[in-house]
Parts: C-alpha cells; sequence; structure tokens
C-alpha cells in the first residue's frame, strides 16, 4: 500500500503545469488568455484571473529542490489580491446578500461558450419554457425507507434492554428499599445482533430481517474506493448511479466515471437511481463542473500561447459550474432519470448536494480521466485502501485499518465487533450463565456515543477540540470531513453570515486542518462565483414540495484557490503508542491477565459484581493527529450561494465541508 506521506507530497503540491495539464503556473496564471478568449473570440466567458499567492514555513533545500522540512503553517491571497469586480461604492461593506451584489452577473438563457466562442451543449439547466431543461420527468418507485441510522439503532436498543439491570424493591417497615444488580446477558444473541451491525457498517450482505435493505453494500467505513469506478456504455451512451440518501448522509456506488466510450462531441447520459431513506427529504441538485474545450487552446494561430504543449498535454483549465436540476423527493421513494451531459472531454466532475442539510449532504463523482499528474483521479484511493478490498478478509481489514481510529464509524465498527467476537469457552453448565450486564451496558454507551458523532458533521467528534484562534477547524477522518464553526451550535445551517468573519474583500478567515487517518488528506478550497461572478437562474418548486426561492438554481464562473502551487497536503496521523480502552476490552484484559484464561464466576466479566466503566472520554485518543494551520485573506466579497467550498483533493467522495 502506498503508504509513504512524501510521496503523497510530491503529488499534491505540483503546481498547475501538472494539475491542470500543461497549463503555464506563472504568477499571472490564466488571465493571459483573456484577451483572446474574451477579446478575440468575443466568448462572453467572465475573466480569468492570477494563481493565488502564498507563503509557507517549509524548509526546502536551495539545491535539489528536496523537502526538508514540509510545511505546517500557510499564509494564501486568493487571486494574488485580484477581483474581478471593482469594489461598489452603493455597498461599501461588500454586501453580497443585498438585492444587487456586486459579483452576481446577468442570466443567459443560453448554453456556454468554449474559449473560441463556441457552444457546449447541455450547459442550460432551466429556462423559464422548461425549468427542467437537461433531464427527462423522473420514474417514481415505492421502496422500504428503512436507513442504517434505524437499524443500528434498535440494535442498541435491543442489546441495551438484554442488559438493563434488575431493579429489586422491598419494603420493611414502611419504607421501600430498592436497588439494582447486573444482568446475565447471553452470549449468543449479543454476539448476533453485533454480528448485524459490523455488516451494516462494512457494507456486507445483510442477513435475516435486515436482508435486502435499501442500503446493502454501502458502508459507513469510507474504504471501497477502488470499486467505485464505473465505464460509460458505449451503446446506450449511458451510465447507472446509484445512491442512497438519509439522515444528513449521501452514500454513491460511483465515485468515478470512465467516460473514453464517447469520447466525441455528442451528449451522453447519467442514468441516477436516488433512495430517499428515512430523513432523507430533499430536492436533488447535482452540481456539474465544465472545464474549457482542451482541443480550443492552442492559441498560437492567433498569437497566444499553446496550452496543449504541441498536443503533449490535455489542458483542464475552469470554466462553469452548475445545478443541472432543483427537483425535489420524498422519503420512501426511489427516483429514476437520466442526466443530458455535455462531451465528455469538458466533464470534471458532478456534486450531488442536499441544500436543506449542507453541510455535510454531498457527494461527488469525478471524471477518473481528469488525471492528478497524469495519473487517474483514483489513483489515492487505490494506493491506500487496494484496488479490491473486498477481495478477501485480509484486504478488507486492511483497508479498514488505514481509517483513523477515532474517526466515529470506526470507533462503533470496533466496538460492535469486540461484542460480536466475545467467545467464553465455558462448558456448559459449569458457572452461572451469560455476561455481566455492566459491562455491556458500558460498551454500549460507548457506542452510542460515536454513532451520535457520526450522525453530525458539523461539530467536531469526541475527543477533538478546535484550537484557539481559529474561525473553523476541519478534521479530515474516515475518507470525509468532520468541521466546526467558532460559537456555532453545530445544528443551524453552517454560515459566516452575521459573525464578522468574511463579509468584504481583504478580509481573513482563519482555518485549522487536522488529519486524522494514517494516509495523506490534501485540502483544496475553490470559489463558486465570488471571485468570477455567478447567474441567478431562478426556479421555484414550492408548488412541487421544494425549497422554492431559499436556494439559486444558476451557473458561475468557479475558481480553484490552489491551482497554482497545488492541493495543502495534511500531515498524517501517527498511532498511538497507547491504544485506547474500551469498557469491554478493559475487563477482559483484567481477566486474562489475572486469571491467565482461567475464569471463575466472580471474574466481573460474567459475574454479578464489577465491571464499572471509566468516563467515556477516556475511550478516545487523539494523539498524534496531523495538523496545518491555514490564514486565507480573500481578494474579493463572497456568493450568495456558498462562500467557502473546501475537499479532499485526493479522497474526493464523501470528503466535502462548505460554509455558507
Amino acid at each position: 500500500m502506498f503508504l509513504k506521506s512524501i510521496r503523497w507530497a510530491a503529488v499534491v503540491a505540483l503546481p498547475a503545469a501538472a494539475t491542470l495539464g500543461g497549463v503555464p503556473a506563472s504568477a499571472q496564471g490564466l488571465a493571459g488568455i483573456n484577451q483572446f478568449c474574451i477579446d478575440q473570440f468575443n466568448s462572453g466567458q467572465q475573466p480569468r484571473v492570477p494563481f493565488e499567492s502564498r507563503i509557507t514555513n517549509a524548509v526546502v533545500d536551495p539545491v535539489t529542490g528536496d523537502v526538508i522540512s514540509p510545511a505546517t503553517e500557510t499564509q494564501l491571497l486568493t487571486a494574488s489580491g485580484v477581483s474581478v469586480f471593482p469594489p461598489n461604492p452603493a455597498y461599501p461593506n461588500g454586501d453580497s446578500f443585498s438585492p444587487n451584489p456586486s459579483n452576481m452577473i446577468p442570466t443567459r438563457y443560453e448554453n456556454i461558450k468554449s474559449c473560441r466562442g463556441n457552444e457546449i451543449i447541455n450547459t442550460l439547466p432551466s429556462t423559464p419554457e422548461n425549468p427542467y431543461n437537461l433531464h427527462d420527468d423522473p420514474i417514481v418507485t415505492p421502496i422500504d425507507k428503512t436507513s442504517p441510522t434505524d437499524d443500528l439503532d434498535t440494535i442498541m436498543d435491543r442489546i441495551e434492554a438484554m442488559s438493563e439491570p434488575y431493579r429489586i424493591c422491598r419494603r420493611f417497615r414502611g419504607y421501600e428499599h430498592c436497588y439494582e444488580y447486573p444482568r446475565r446477558v447471553p452470549g449468543g444473541k449479543l454476539r448476533r445482533l453485533a454480528r448485524d451491525a459490523v455488516d451494516i457498517i462494512e457494507g456486507n450482505d445483510l442477513r435475516g430481517r435486515l436482508r435486502n435493505r435499501e442500503y446493502e453494500g454501502f458502508p459507513l467505513l469510507h474504504y471501497l474506493g477502488g470499486l467505485k469506478e464505473k465505464a460509460v456504455d458505449p451503446v446506450t451512451r449511458s451510465v447507472t448511479v446509484n445512491q442512497i440518501w438519509y439522515d444528513t448522509h449521501i452514500e454513491s456506488d460511483t465515485a468515478y466515471i470512465d467516460p473514453i466510450a464517447v469520447d466525441d462531441n455528442d451528449e451522453w447520459f447519467i442514468k441516477y437511481n436516488v433512495k430517499i431513506l428515512n430523513r432523507g427529504h430533499e430536492d436533488f441538485a447535482p452540481y456539474m463542473m465544465v472545464y474549457d474545450d482542451p482541443l480550443e487552446l492552442n492559441l498560437s494561430d492567433v498569437g497566444g500561447p499553446d496550452l496543449t504543449q504541441g498536443g503533449a498535454a490535455t489542458p483542464r483549465i475552469p470554466n462553469v459550474g452548475m445545478d443541472q436540476t432543483f427537483f425535489p423527493m420524498e422519503e420512501g421513494l426511489m427516483y429514476t432519470l437520466n442526466m443530458k451531459m455535455p462531451p465528455a472531454r469538458f466533464w470534471n466532475l458532478s456534486y450531488h448536494w442536499g441544500w436543506r442539510n449542507h453541510p455535510p449532504r454531498v457527494q461527488v463523482t469525478e471524471n477518473v480521466r481528469a488525471t492528478i499528474a497524469g495519473k487517474p483521479r483514483n489513483f489515492a484511493e487505490i494506493g491506500v485502501f487496494g484496488q479490491n478490498p473486498r477481495e478477501s478478509e485480509a484486504s478488507k481489514l486492511a483497508a479498514i485499518e488505514m481509517i483513523g481510529d477515532t474517526a466515529p464509524a470506526k470507533r462503533m465498527w470496533a466496538m460492535f465487533r469486540e461484542l460480536a467476537n466475545m467467545n467464553t469457552n465455558r462448558r456448559h453448565g459449569r458457572y452461572f450463565r451469560g455476561l455481566n450486564g455492566s459491562v455491556i451496558q458500558a460498551q454500549i454507551g460507548q457506542i452510542r456515543e460515536a454513532f451520535y458523532d457520526w450522525g453530525n458533521r458539523n461539530k467536531l467528534p469526541t475527543g477533538y477540540e478546535m484550537g484557539e484562534g481559529y474561525d473553523e477547524t476541519l478534521l479530515f477522518i474516515n475518507n470525509t470531513i468532520y468541521g466546526q464553526v467558532a460559537e456555532h451550535d453545530s445544528i443551524a445551517e453552517v454560515n459566516l453570515t452575521g459573525r464578522g468573519v468574511w463579509d468584504k474583500r481583504g478580509d481573513v478567515v482563519k482555518v485549522q486542518l487536522l488529519n486524522g487517518d494514517y494516509y495523506v488528506h490534501a485540502y483544496v478550497l475553490v470559489d463558486f462565483g465570488g471571485l468570477r461572478g455567478w447567474e441567478n437562474t431562478f426556479h421555484n418548486t414550492l408548488p412541487v414540495g421544494g425549497t422554492g426561492p431559499l436556494f439559486t438554481f444558476g451557473r458561475n464562473a468557479f475558481w480553484i484557490h490552489v491551482a497554482g502551487q497545488g492541493a495543502i497536503p495534511i500531515p498524517i496521523a501517527v498511532r498511538p503508542e497507547q491504544v485506547a480502552s474500551t469498557p469491554l476490552n478493559s475487563v477482559m484484559d483484567q481477566v486474562i491477565g489475572s486469571k491467565r484464561g482461567k475464569h471463575h464466576w466472580t471474574d466481573s466479566l460474567y459475574s454479578a459484581m464489577g465491571g464499572t466503566p471509566d468516563t467515556m472520554s477516556s475511550y478516545v485518543n487523539t494523539d498524534g493527529v496531523g495538523e496545518h494551520s491555514l490564514t486565507v485573506q480573500f481578494s474579493y466579497e463572497p456568493s450568495r450561494r456558498l462562500r467557502m467550498y473546501q475537499f479532499d483533493a485526493l479522497h474526493h467522495d464523501t470528503a466535502v465541508w462548505s460554509i455558507h
């Protein structure tokens, strides 16, 4: 497996010349082509700006260029201080939330154009005549809406009920005296319930009453990236993507699509099967990011640069992003629709986000052929977790081992496995039957704490706290991102509005980046229209159960704020020498250590005595977490739609966390 952090850093720190396919990573960046794309070809594109400028504390060998000491701090100035829109004297505070924000551009009901002014088909998502311009009417099918949350909660309820202490009350001389003592829990039933939970978390085939659940095969642990690639069928020109939406989660069986079979000038389709489980009511809003035409970017014929390097490179430079639809979806239904796509060479990726719970309800599917430093988009997933983690039990466990032990899903998994693997090795009838209920209760208490942490990615999980002086903290763990904003209650929509953090150009946001996994994550910051402009294509979905005018349904000229010098690597976590204990393994250690495996009925694991748990926080050891400090100064006002879009360049899928 690809475990050396220096090898990851060598990739994520590559400048735009490598990551964008031949684009010169100069101080000017891509702004030099504006005179051709906009002035000469009259393409109507929004101006491109210089790349970011950075200062880091990395120590680099002046001769070889090798990194002696990796950076732990970065100061970043977006677009090297440039802004497309001049300050608006009518809004001296840079109010992007006014009726006429300075960075809103006129809506054009037409397809967008390439640098040379050629139309890019299927890039107009909505018109007054046809609100859903890019897809057919969905086919709606009733389904079982039970979610993983529901079944895990039920399993914990049943184990808690099995292990509740006995309560005895007696009356003596007019007074009632009550006391409790632990219940003995039947091991076989306990193990079956715990194994069901492990199967849910690992995404295994389910058994018994759980068989054929709609979520079957979608794990809570994100280790299957090597298996989440699909190819477009050359005959149907279509590829099928299956998703489940529930609580704050979107999980997909597809994180990468290979469109090589339709690499021509015609449209192709993504067929979506979107299953809405309990608490998943949402508006389907896939957001597509489109590059400029890489076949047109040899501009030497008009006196410009050759971004294709004589045909040796495929330049992929930012053009436009857009919500392709905004279609309401209800619980207990599967929606099947076919989304029209532009020619494959233009397509970068499609985000699938739910604005009702955003963050963290988001998932992305990428063009696997839009390479990173010449490597397929999924190279990092395969490098960490393997091509097929389901090939064998050993492969699966090795992949899961790469996920940080403090991840809420992994904490649940580890403690359920302890319960599932319990074996007393006792002869029938020799001692009191069953296991100490107080120990089981304590174990389930810890599992529930992890369960609640897993359910809320707008708050740092147990064991983590924001660093002093930061506006936000992002924790990369379990191949996803947990985030927290200073003074936010972790319940309301995550935003900086009214907090005095970033309202106008020149403002600064300080970000703490943490890595709890045992491989490198790479931070990327993207702007969706604040810098280069956004359209407010408006579509009222209130009559059909949508969120109506609460969100725009439009296009924006996106920009990547780390394109010049590459994504910011966050050091891998180092496994603590002291492994965190759980109530169950603490007792097992005591029993096996003192009795050498010769158990007696007075042992705390089996008897009605002993087994008192420690405090919950003692079971989460966050020592060794990787950290990077980032300070961003913004050269523009934020977009009305979204302030900061943040994700992991190497392990994208569900590793996204945004601020409105």
